[in-house]
């Protein structure tokens, strides 16, 4: 009898476990499946704590692309870790939401490996609120009062281009890596603006810190970890991710010293009348402000100069590079183009291009807007979140939600492109052979969040790639088997080619 009571209450715990475990299971499955709102955008939940992260491959903008097109449509959510967001898939959803409901849209989430070092400081990544909207209308108007958008920055950049054609001059025809060369002339293209000053190319410390702007966001090894960890930031305690924090976070903090000596040492030479830059008009602007009441103070200074630096030399950098790309690969586009900038320019000793130029280069113009659109540099572009309850498409993304833009899948909507992963110029080309400017090629995203730089980034491409066509052939690496691909690339947050060697071939005067 005795036993026969110890085997029941045995059986009763055991069934009172069972069924706690089967209670705790349904609670949890519930709570995965669970939408944050009855009107909320259908997507993938993937798998408990991981969600749709073990079915992403390295480049994820096409994986979700795909599932947006064949079964969830163009708004749709995604459970990355154990965070929801919406991924805005077509130009329609993107236009709705940047910029007529922009405002909605206009703040940032916060990504752990972000204020890790900017303690929420900056204009590109940082939240949305009064503190940052005075700053970014401060730095707005700032960059534009040192020529962004007018001739004077054109001029600028006009005489630093010539500095990159003798850069590549000095080469005397061997196979090199020039993304170096191209970035410190980017860079000092922003030292110009930002500091008011000029690098000179041997400077080892600028020279530093141009490397460490092309790894902000990893190398060819670590990329895809970093872009795991924007995401799913506790990846950041176990290998292989660990090392690639620590190495980011190291990377950064090292680029926050750079800035900090430059500014140290404009400080001593300060001319409240006369600024040279940004920085300048920064450190003019903080004695109108108390740092408890605004943004503008030496830390948040630090953190925008470092964005200024990142937004505005790896983007050109890499576009210059993916062009480089292209006219190895394309050898008769790189001929018409430089016929058409020859013919548009006289012989090398005559007229710089410029953009009076612009109209006569249609090929040029062409041959931009597919680097832009087929090497898409931010397939997901920077995530935005919402500042209040949101409206589109007839579903609801509800307050505090990251919502990201799928640049990459409006770059190869093929209802917009006719066989959008072929690399083809002359989509942008109309019968009449004039160039045709499409709205639906975003890489720096639209509305009020979008980059700061987009013009001083369009101008420096233009001149840069304008006089290296006209002045050099592009050739393989002799001793390379391969051509770079230009389908291919390390894709992190920002998608840039694999590192290679070109020739460039002084082209012989004809006159």
């Amino acid at each position: 009898m005795f036993s026969t009571l110890l085997g029941s209450l045995a059986l009763n715990y055991i069934s009172t476990c069972l069924l706690g475990i089967f209670t705790i299971g349904v609670c949890m499955y519930y709570y995965w499946w669970k939408f944050p709102h009855q009107r909320y955008p259908p997507g993938v939940r993937g798998i408990p704590v991981l969600g749709a992260l073990p079915f992403l491959s390295k480049f994820a903008h096409k994986d979700i692309t795909r599932w947006s097109r064949e079964k969830y449509g163009p708004i749709m959510s995604v459970r990355a870790g154990q965070t929801d967001s919406i991924f805005l898939n077509d130009y329609e959803s993107i236009y709705e939401a940047m910029i007529k409901q922009g405002p909605a849209f206009r703040s940032r989430p916060a990504m752990k490996l972000i204020t890790a070092y900017s303690n929420g400081y900056g204009l590109g990544f940082s939240e949305s609120h009064k503190k940052h909207s005075d700053l970014r209308q401060f730095s707005l108007k700032t960059l534009r009062g040192f020529g962004i958008g007018g001739r004077q920055l054109e001029d600028r950049i006009s005489d630093i281009a010539q500095e990159l054609v003798q850069a590549f001059e000095m080469l005397d025809g061997k196979a090199t890596d020039v993304k170096m060369i191209v970035g410190k002339t980017v860079g000092n293209v922003i030292a110009s603006i930002v500091l008011g000053k000029k690098f000179h190319g041997d400077d080892k410390d600028f020279q530093r810190h141009i490397n460490l702007i092309f790894d902000s966001f990893g190398d060819e090894e670590t990329a895809k970890y970093v872009l795991a960890m924007m995401y799913f930031p506790s990846l950041r305690h176990i290998p292989p991710f660990k090392n690639a924090w620590d190495q980011t976070l190291k990377g950064h903090f090292e680029q926050l010293d750079f800035c900090r000596k430059e500014i140290e040492e404009l400080k001593k030479t300060l001319d409240v009348n006369d600024p040279r830059g940004y920085v300048d008009a920064f450190l003019i602007e903080m004695k109108k402000h108390s740092p408890e009441d605004s943004w503008f103070h030496e830390e948040s200074l630090i953190v925008c100069v470092v964005d200024l630096f990142f937004a505005g030399t790896d983007t050109s950098t890499s576009t210059v590079m993916w062009a480089m790309v292209a006219l190895l690969n394309f050898p008769e586009i790189q001929e018409k183009l430089h016929k058409e900038i020859a013919n548009a320019t006289g012989v090398l000793g005559e007229a710089l291009p410029s953009l009076d130029h612009r109209d006569e280069l249609p090929l040029l113009n062409a041959f931009i807007q597919e680097l832009y659109r087929h090497m898409t540099l931010g397939p997901f572009g920077v995530p935005h979140e919402t500042t209040t309850d949101a409206y589109i498409g007839g579903y609801c993304i509800p307050k505090n939600t990251r919502v990201i833009t799928n640049i990459w899948a409006v770059h190869y909507d093929p209802n917009t492109w006719e066989n959008p992963s072929e690399f083809n110029i002359y989509r942008h080309i109309d019968e009449d052979g004039k160039f045709v400017p499409s709205k639906k090629v975003i890489p720096f995203g639209i509305g009020c969040r979008s980059c700061l730089g987009e013009k001083l980034a369009r101008l420096e491409v233009f001149h840069f790639l304008a006089n290296i066509i006209k002045r050099f052939e592009i050739l393989p690496d002799p001793e390379s088997k391969e051509l770079p691909d230009y389908r291919d690339g390390v894709n992190g947050f920002v998608y840039v080619p694999y590192r290679f060697k070109l020739v460039a071939k002084p082209r012989i005067d004809n006159k």
